[in-house]
């Protein structure tokens, strides 16, 4: 029954070979009527035409639902196309046999090519299945190893040698050919078939960037919508009082925006498999402490209970990638405060050690809607949301879960769901990691500008108007006396005029790049050859800031460039230490 079931769907193309054949079949039954009649044999001829017409019509109508544009599957029907198959080969063999065995030299020839004939037609006709070719051209292949045994029972022994090979030969030759016909055939399907699949998944792709084009572009509105709204405010200037709420607007609006991207560039790296880890020592405590200080506020301005758990007794140190750790939780805890309406919202945490090591385990539960069964089989494909309803309310790209996801098992671990509709749902983060060693912690510095101990030279170099701009506002409140360059080589050109205490150097600019202009400074020998240069760009990669480096920058920073970080690399850069660093 298993054999039906397989060779049924290969059916269809064999029946349609079969009916093109037709004409052929009933041309050649007229042609061996005619041999018949011409060798004395004419009383058998009204009994050959009307069994190979027989034949015919059963063919016909056994083959009849596989020719269909959706061909009967049913064992029933695959029996029969597979019996009217013998029964007409066997019907043209045993007729070939027989008047190869009248030894009149017309039927002779006739009887050899009935069997050529029979059997290159079953080349094509199970050119995509070895059974349904044996199946047809077995009986034809009997009826060529029976003819010399025919010539032998007849006691005419003349030549069955000869006839033996070749007929040994000429079954070589069609079982060879059919052999390369099928496997260029094979060869050809399978091709086919992968070429669908990439069509397919070209398609595939094509859309989810239609979809993420669409979402991105439809979200992004939101906090450019705010920065000029409140850009405006600002600029009107008709109400003071409300310039504090302005700026709070505009950095809220410039966070959420910088979320954004930072999800697409991360789950761009995760596709072209260019994501890294880093590995370094961190405090479990501190962890989840910063993150339940962080996230205490939106809960309560929701009217949400955060409750955090883990962390509090003996300090524990990991070794790890702590910075994509508070990405994963933080994604978690903002759906969580998102999609819980009232109630509480736990953050737990736990890592019991051994050898070594460490089962880091984090769960994040809110009392929301919960997850429906639907909503959970795409809940972590990129740029999906639970549902139109969630994505209209909630808005967002869809990617926070996919990424952290995927980050949690760049880590070697896994990130899982449970949820009931209507009961909330629980998120939670297992990752090994090994113990860390204590380490001192990093002092946090003020937002606010330092003091420099004289007025400084700066030269900005970057290709784009808003960004040499955004540096120049960043640094009023330093008062330096700052120059901008558009390229590297206007850079390199005032660089060799006037002397300055610090370069400024975006990486990836048109023409002569950051790290090609930082190159023919350090090799020029002129008045600032040994000048301290800060390169920023948004390329993170560990590699991409490596070049930096080894191209000769003495320190630097992501974009987009935050006022703190920027300040403190200006008084690291003219420091002593910088200065003799950059020397």
């Amino acid at each position: 029954m298993r054999f039906l079931d397989s060779i049924g769907p290969l059916l269809a193309s064999s029946a349609k070979e079969r009916v093109k054949q037709v004409p052929v079949r009933l041309l050649l039954a007229v042609v061996v009527a005619w041999a018949m009649y011409a060798a004395d044999m004419g009383r058998w001829i009204p009994l050959w035409l009307a069994v190979a017409l027989l034949v015919q019509a059963f063919e016909l109508v056994a083959m009849a639902p596989f020719r269909r544009a959706e061909p009967s599957r049913r064992r029933f029907w695959v029996a029969l196309a597979l019996a009217s198959t013998t029964l007409m080969a066997t019907t043209y063999g045993g007729m070939a046999l027989i008047i190869w065995s009248s030894n009149h030299p017309a039927l002779v020839t006739l009887a050899a090519l009935t069997l050529a004939g029979g059997l290159l037609t079953n080349v094509a006709s199970g050119i995509g299945s070895r059974t349904i070719f044996f199946i047809g051209g077995g009986p034809y292949l009997a009826v060529l190893t029976l003819m010399p045994v025919v010539k032998i029972l007849q006691g005419n022994t003349h030549g069955v040698v000869v006839m033996t090979l070749s007929a040994a030969l000429f079954a070589g030759a069609i079982l060879n050919v059919y052999w390369r016909v099928h496997a260029a055939r094979q060869a050809e399907i399978q091709s086919r078939a992968e070429a669908e699949e990439r069509l397919e998944q070209a398609q595939a792709a094509m859309a989810d960037r239609a979809a993420m084009a669409a979402i991105v572009s439809h979200e992004l509105r939101t906090p450019v919508s705010a920065i000029l709204a409140g850009a405006h405010v600002i600029r009107g200037g008709k109400l003071p009082e409300q310039r504090e709420e302005t700026a709070d607007l505009i950095i809220d609006a410039g966070q959420l925006m910088t979320g954004m991207l930072n999800d697409l560039l991360d789950h761009s790296k995760m596709e072209a498999g260019a994501m890294s880890m880093e590995s370094r020592d961190f405090e479990l405590g501190d962890l989840m402490r910063d993150t339940a200080r962080f996230w205490a506020a939106p809960a309560t301005e929701k009217g949400l209970t955060l409750e955090m758990s883990g962390g509090e007794g003996d300090a524990v140190w990991l070794r790890g990638d702590p910075y994509r750790l508070r990405q994963i939780i933080n994604n978690l805890v903002s759906n969580a405060i998102k999609f819980t309406p009232a109630g509480t919202i736990r953050l737990q945490a736990a890592a019991p050690g051994a050898d070594g090591r460490h089962r880091l385990t984090l769960t994040v539960t809110d009392q929301g809607a919960g997850i429906t069964p639907e909503a959970m089989s795409r809940l972590f494909t990129p740029f999906a949301q639970g549902s139109a309803e969630v994505a209209r309310t909630y808005g967002g790209t869809g990617l926070g879960l996919t990424v952290s996801r995927e980050l949690a098992r760049l880590m070697g671990g896994d990130l899982t769901v449970e949820s009931v509709p209507g009961q909330g749902a629980a998120f939670t983060l297992c990752i090994d990691l090994p113990a860390g060693e204590p380490t001192q912690a990093e002092n946090s510095l003020d937002a606010a500008a330092p003091v420099l101990a004289r007025r400084i030279r700066v030269l900005a170099v970057d290709d784009h108007e808003i960004n040499r701009r955004t540096i120049s506002l960043v640094l009023q409140p330093l008062d330096v006396d700052l120059a901008t360059a558009s390229d590297g080589h206007l850079a390199l050109a005032l660089l060799a005029e006037r002397p300055f205490d610090v370069v400024l150097m975006d990486v990836n600019m048109p023409g002569i790049d950051g790290n090609e202009a930082t190159r023919r400074l350090r090799a020029s020998g002129g008045l600032n050859a040994a000048v301290p240069v800060i390169g920023f760009s948004a390329g993170t990669e560990a590699a991409q800031v490596q070049a930096c480096y080894a191209a000769g920058m003495t320190d630097w920073l992501a974009k987009p460039l935050e006022p703190r970080k920027l300040y403190d690399a200006l008084h690291k850069a003219t420091s002593s230490g910088g200065q003799a660093e950059a020397a």
